[in-house]
Parts: C-alpha cells; structure tokens; sequence
C-alpha cells in the first residue's frame, strides 16, 4: 500500500468513484438502518423514552467530538501527503492512537462528574454510563489513518457487519419500554467490535503495531489540533444542542416529535458526509495544482451532487405525511410540520462543502474555527429564544437560520482569504496554486 500512485485525471477520478461506492455502500445501509429501526423503537420504548435516549445521544456525541479530537482532518491530510511513507505513518498511528485514548479517559471521568453534579430525579445514570461504549469504539477506530490512505472498502465492510451487529443485539433485547436505556450500549458493542478487528487488520495488512506515543507527542498534537477541534466542538454544539435546549422549554413528547423529524433529516445528511468523506483526502493531494484544475474538479463533481441533493429534500417535504406516518406510527401533524420546515437543511449544508474543505486544505484554521465559533454562539442565542417562545417550531427555525449563516460565512471568508470560486472571472488569477 505504501507505494508511490499516479495522479491522473482518469486515476483521479477512478479513486473518488471507488471511495463514494465504498462510502455510499455504508451510508446506504445507515439510512436503511434508521428506516427499519426507528419505528421500531418508538412503538417499543414509546416517544418519551426515545427522546431521552436522543438526548443522551447528543450529550456522547460531544465526547466523540473531544476524544476525535479533529485528527479526521488533521491525521487525514497528513498520511494522504505521506501515504507513500511508512516510517511517518506509523509514527503517527501510534502517536494519534496514544492521544485519543488520553482523552478518552479524561473524557470518562468528565462523565462520572456531570452525571454526579446534573443527575435528576428523571435521570437515569444507567442510560449515560451504558451509552459510553459508543465514545469507546469511536475512539479507538482509526477511521483517519484508512481515509488518508484511501482503504475505504475495508471501512464499508467492517462498518456494515458492526451495525447489522447492533441491529440485531437491539431488536432481539429491546423489547419493552424499560429496555431503552440499552440502545445505545448495544449500538456501541457493535463500534467496539469493527474497532478491535480493524487494529488486527491494520497490524496484518500495513505490518503496524500500536506502540504507546510519549506524553511529549501527546501534548504536542493537543497544541496542533486545538483550532481544529474547538470547530468541530462548535459544529456539535450546534448540531447536537437543538433537542437539549429543547428540553429546558418542552415537555418530552415534544422533544420526541422534534427527534423523530430531526432522525429523517440525519439519515439525509449522512449523504453528505459520504461526499466529504470520499473527495477530501485527494483534495489534500491536489494542492500543488492551479485553482483552475482545483475548481473544474470541484465543480465537476459537486454540481451534480448539489443537484441530487435538492431532488432528495423537495421528496422529503412532498412525501413529509408518508414519512410521518412510518417513522412515528400515525399521522401526527406536528412532526409532518417538523420534517417540512428542516427539509430544505441538507441542501443548504451541501452549499458549504467546497467552502468548508478549502478553507482546512489551504490552513485557515483560525478563520474556519471563528466562523463556526460566531455561528454556534448565534444557534445557541436563537434556539434558546424561539424555542422558549415556539418550542419545536422555534428550534427548527434556528437551525435553518444558523446552517444559512455558516454557508454564507464560510464562502465570504475563503473569498476573503484566498479567492477561490471568484477566479472563474479571472482567467489569469486561475493559473494561480
């Protein structure tokens, strides 16, 4: 694998086409997976206990986003700059392997402290603890060192066999409303399996064995990755504290009828992940190319994707009552009002992309982080006044309000950095790397 590799058009392109399979394979299977699933829960456990488990949900995704650390994309673009160099592959396997299980301990113990400080009469602790496996397997998965070096087959696979895992532990036991706090430590046995075995493979395929870094590498790539990982921390901020400030405002059937809208907008979204996923790493070896062959490959493949992204969402508004009816069991006006009002999101999202990478792959850390940083303080602001005053309604409004001003944020800062898509006007200015 560590061998040198062309960088043709036709290779290009053969690689992204093979990378978007491989994803799209997975992702398919991540959007089929909530379709079966999610009624199945709410009919089981009830809309009150699925929106706690959706909550405790969005309380682990801020520990996945402290244990990655934003090494997706600072460990990404480093061994796909390096992929034909082992001796600094495996230095950084051990070395961002090492870091992120240093913070996966000081996340746990973060953990056992909130739950201890914040723990109501309503809370069961159970749900969170149990829940961790999630935080475990994420963090020991070294999805990074597979995407920088392109394997995204072996990451379909072992994704698709860990989640039709969880599946199956998750109909067969969850059976009874009481059973809800479970779910999520039967989705994370899944994660923990795919990341015990891909530490196997890693060590049998690239002849890498995990050695622990020295604390001096550890604090060195937390100095690093600091700009990167308060962005990401904003994103989740963002994304994840709509359904908790919710419900500081909201009853929890409310809470769950904004879940179960906020569950078929994910499953959308996740297409758009599988596009990032799959085009960033050769993104990062392009580089040293002009703007010209940057943006024609840009556009080459993201117009389209624009395209299909905005049919998908105007059949989420038009089939909104069909897709109630199956997620939630009935026809509840609220959420077919809900899935509405979000259906539009992913395209807005979708208009980022390009915005969003050029600004990592070119170095404008600080720019990026500050942009997500003002547009999670104005989500936070909104969602926490219209929600008050107009629940869930008010929450969905504050999303579309604040995925607008990131979109347009960030393309006003790259333009403002280093022009990229306004070239297109200037035929000299494009021959520029």
């Amino acid at each position: 694998m560590f061998k040198n590799t062309p960088n043709g058009k036709v290779f290009i392109g053969g690689r992204i086409l093979q990378n978007m399979a491989s994803l799209g394979s997975l992702q398919l299977l991540n959007f089929l997976i909530p379709l079966v699933l999610s009624p199945y829960l709410v009919r089981t456990i009830g809309l009150e206990n699925f929106g706690r488990v959706m909550v405790a949900q969005a309380i682990i995704t801020y520990f996945n986003n402290l244990t990655d650390y934003g090494f997706y994309f600072t460990a990404t673009k480093e061994i796909s700059q390096n992929r034909t160099n082992k001796r600094v592959i495996g230095a950084l396997y051990n070395e961002v392997l090492t870091t992120k299980c240093f913070l996966l301990v000081f996340s746990l113990l973060l953990l056992l402290g909130l739950v201890a400080l914040f723990s109501t009469p309503e809370t069961n602790p159970s749900l969170y603890f149990l829940s961790f496996t999630l935080v475990i397997g994420q963090t020991v998965f070294p999805v990074w060192l597979f995407h920088g070096l392109e394997d995204m087959k072996f990451i379909s696979v072992v994704n698709s066999v860990s989640k039709v895992l969880s599946l199956m532990l998750i109909v067969l036991f969850v059976t009874k409303p009481e059973d809800y706090i479970y779910i999520n430590f039967y989705s994370g046995l899944g994660t923990m399996s795919a990341a015990a075995y891909s530490l196997f493979f890693i060590k049998r395929k690239y002849g890498l064995a995990f050695q622990p870094a020295t604390f001096h590498k550890v604090r060195h790539h937390l100095k690093e990755g600091k700009d990167i990982f308060i962005s990401n921390l904003a994103v989740n901020l963002y994304s994840n504290s709509n359904i908790l400030i919710l419900g500081l405002f909201a009853s929890v059937e409310i809470v769950g009828f904004y879940s179960v809208a906020e569950k078929v907008i994910t499953t959308v979204r996740q297409m758009l992940s599988v596009y990032f996923q799959a085009i960033y790493p050769t993104l990062c070896t392009l580089v040293s190319k002009t703007k010209k062959e940057i943006i024609a490959f840009t556009l080459r493949l993201h117009l389209p994707f624009l395209f299909c992204i905005l049919l998908l969402c105007s059949g989420i508004y038009y089939f909104s009552d069909e897709l109630t009816t199956y997620f939630a069991g009935s026809s509840i006006p609220e959420i077919r009002s809900l899935i509405r009002l979000l259906s539009f999101v992913p395209f807005i999202v979708a208009l980022n992309i390009p915005s969003n990478q050029f600004l990592l792959i070119y170095g404008f850390k600080e720019s990026y982080r500050t942009t997500l940083l003002t547009g999670t303080f104005l989500n936070l602001l909104l969602n926490s006044f219209l929600s008050y005053f107009y629940l869930a309604q008010g929450t969905a409004l504050a999303v579309i309000l604040t995925e607008i001003f990131i979109t347009v944020g960030l393309f006003t800062v790259l333009e403002i950095k280093n022009p990229v898509f306004s070239l297109l006007f200037s035929k000299q200015a494009l021959n520029q790397k």
